[in-house]
């Protein structure tokens, strides 16, 4: 966005100065990666020009910048990626959830005390041999896929499905254009042609004729001319109130 999409928006500043860190508080980027991929990613993050420093923790954030191990970094915008938040409505439901407000379910994907009500996706905390499942869209497909056939089953009166088991197919991430990273049991992959499948990938899974046509044209424009499609963000109005006394 700096060198490209921002390039000629000002008249007295010029984007590509801009300093870009990455403050990561693991020891590296994509810790659930391969260390090999991540150490990939940082090396292409470098080269479009991002700081990336690891192992560090935010001890605050102002309208100044932030503060790092007791060095203040000046910068006038800070966006803070801190995970996700499993939607409110989780709450209503009366039961036990984990620290992002994820709901706990069982072998079926259902409540233990309300088992006619099944929670997936990021709404469910869902396990595996012991280990919690990751929060990304495949997961919550196969869980999808999985709850209906259990509803179906349920509906025909035959016997109960099997408890659920996600497998696997391997995560991917991308770092800017033309370089992606694929990790699928030991196969380790990077660059130019994996980020194609990754585009691929994502644009096979959206529902319906018209969306893959309609982002396919999207990225083509983007990636042509660098420009996005909008870059608009809305701002509420403030509410004003005005204030009148004597002296």
């Amino acid at each position: 966005m700096a060198r490209i999409t921002l390039r000629c928006n000002f008249r007295r500043i010029n984007p590509c100065e801009s300093r870009i860190l990455l403050l990561e508080g693991s020891k590296r980027v994509l810790a659930s990666f391969d260390e090999s991929l991540s150490d990939k990613v940082k090396r292409q993050l470098q080269k479009l020009g991002v700081e990336v420093r690891t192992g560090v923790m935010v001890e605050k954030v102002d309208e100044h910048g932030v503060m790092v191990g007791g060095e203040r970094i000046a910068s006038g915008t800070v966006l803070w990626t801190a995970g996700i938040q499993a939607s409110t409505i989780v709450k209503q439901l009366g039961v036990t959830t984990d620290r992002v407000g994820r709901a706990g379910v069982g072998p079926l994907l259902n409540l233990e005390n309300h088992p006619e009500v099944f929670v997936i996706g990021d709404a469910a905390a869902a396990t595996q041999d012991g280990h919690p499942l990751p929060g990304v869209a495949q997961v919550a497909i196969q869980e999808g896929r999985f709850v209906g056939r259990v509803i179906d089953a349920q509906i025909g009166g035959r016997p109960p499905v099997k408890s659920f088991r996600y497998h696997d197919r391997g995560n991917m991430a991308v770092v800017g254009k033309n370089f992606a990273v694929l990790q699928r049991g030991r196969v380790r992959l990077s660059g130019i042609l994996t980020w194609l499948v990754w585009a691929l990938i994502h644009v096979m899974f959206l529902p319906q004729v018209q969306n893959r046509l309609r982002v396919q044209t999207q990225w083509l424009w983007s990636y042509v001319t660098g420009q996005r499609s909008s870059r608009l963000i809305p701002e509420p109005k403030l509410e004003q109130g005005l204030a009148s006394g004597r002296g």
